[in-house]
């Protein structure tokens, strides 16, 4: 459970937004620092609980939090797509400087054979980079933001 407290309802919405239709910055890390616990990830009933003075919104407060949580996972979803993109132009890349450098061994000499067979080499590598590391530590923290997908939010008066 994740418990947030505040003294009234504009302390959820950024406080530079009039309509309030976007989530406070603040709020919002403090709820994705709990993302990180695997405790919070293996628990399949988690709550939001706000405690305040004042009446809340409940259901304006979850969708604006759904639509953070989705413009986050867009976000990682594109940065996904740019880097395969680049796998493929690195492979590319790659493989026909790969070529060139062994079909020029024949004619050239070897410092340029050798040159070209780098930069071949290492833009192989950098896609395989992307590939197993970069693009799966995105899907990682992705990943990370399913289970406010499944939060429920509740308001609990604090009476004192």
């Amino acid at each position: 459970m994740i418990q947030l407290r505040i003294k009234n309802e504009s302390d959820l919405y950024n406080p530079y937004d009039p309509s309030r239709t976007r989530i406070n910055d603040g709020v919002y890390s403090y709820m994705k620092s709990f993302c990180k616990d695997p405790e919070f990830q293996q628990s399949p009933h988690n709550t939001l609980q706000i405690i305040t003075d004042c009446p809340i919104d409940q259901e304006r407060f979850f969708e604006i939090l759904q639509r953070a949580v989705r413009k986050d996972q867009d976000e990682f979803d594109r940065q996904i797509s740019r880097n395969n993109r680049r796998v493929i132009w690195e492979l590319i890349i790659g493989i026909v400087l790969s070529v060139i450098g062994v079909f020029l061994s024949v004619y050239l000499d070897q410092v340029l054979l050798a040159i070209i067979s780098f930069f071949g080499t290492m833009a192989i590598r950098d896609a395989i980079v992307i590939l197993v590391t970069i693009n799966q530590d995105i899907r990682r923290l992705k990943k990370l933001l399913d289970p406010f997908s499944r939060i429920t939010v509740e308001v609990v008066r604090n009476i004192e």
